[in-house]
């Protein structure tokens, strides 16, 4: 008879759907408590996978991995073994842990992105990795690591560097933003509503460096020309207005 963690397996591997509460039985319990806030639905993660394998995608990092659950899933789906990298060490135990519980080929590297070399990989998958630095302290999953703007930053600008620096024909999926700019080398092939936010998968076109930027803004995206039409306009509308609050202000 078929253990539970092989029966959720080899469903993934059919790519069936798998309900999120089934498959977090795997982890601990404050885990699964937080999986819906934290760590991407199954369906979301078999999604992205089945877009990454239509344009050929065949070494994909998760970038804040978490527990691996996107991972796990992902390598289960693909037959492939995919890579996290992921800052606190208990996440990465718990991830290492369920992995080897589901059979699944992945590869869980516990670091910052300083120790990777983005190199080796032709997809990236983004769930809004880095908004977490800016959230409220009850918002954040714990303080075991450093979160600040100063770090926000810097994490985005190693990724916006990877992203630029990336050869021909490499994706990026974002679930929920990335929260940094996308070169104007990349186009946007498939978006979706999904679970609670949009899923998109954008591919670079052209190798070299980028002019401009896409920037992720709710439930669009801006280039940044219209970035820079909509601050031209901001900016004379505010001027504007305080002109005819000095025309109206009564004379003394």
């Amino acid at each position: 008879m078929l253990s539970r963690s092989n029966f959720v397996a080899n469903a993934i591997r059919r790519r069936a759907r798998v309900q999120d509460s089934v498959f977090d039985r795997v982890y601990p319990p404050g885990i699964q408590l937080v999986s819906g806030t934290f760590w991407t639905p199954v369906d979301v993660a078999l999604t992205t996978t089945s877009w990454l394998a239509a344009f050929g995608a065949k070494s994909v990092l998760d970038v804040g991995a978490g527990v691996g659950k996107f991972c796990i899933v992902s390598s289960l789906a693909s037959d492939r073994t995919v890579t996290g990298i992921e800052q606190r060490s208990h996440l990465v135990e718990a991830a290492r842990a369920a992995a080897a519980q589901y059979d699944a080929p992945v590869e869980c590297i516990h670091g910052t992105l300083d120790s990777i070399d983005a190199s080796r990989f032709d997809a990236f998958y983004l769930f809004n990795p880095f908004g977490e630095n800016l959230s409220h302290p009850d918002e954040q999953l714990d303080a075991t690591v450093e979160l600040s703007r100063q770090r926000c930053l810097h994490d985005l600008a190693t990724v916006e560097r990877w992203l630029d620096l990336a050869p021909a024909r490499t994706c990026v999926v974002t679930y929920h933003g990335f929260g940094g700019r996308i070169p104007s080398t990349y186009h946007m092939l498939r978006t979706t509503p999904k679970g609670t936010d949009h899923l998109r998968l954008w591919m670079k076109r052209r190798s070299g460096r980028a002019g401009g930027f896409f920037l992720e803004v709710g439930d669009d995206f801006l280039s940044h020309q219209q970035l820079e039409a909509i601050s031209t306009r901001l900016e004379s509308e505010e001027h504007r207005s305080r002109m005819r609050a000095l025309l109206d202000r009564p004379l003394s």
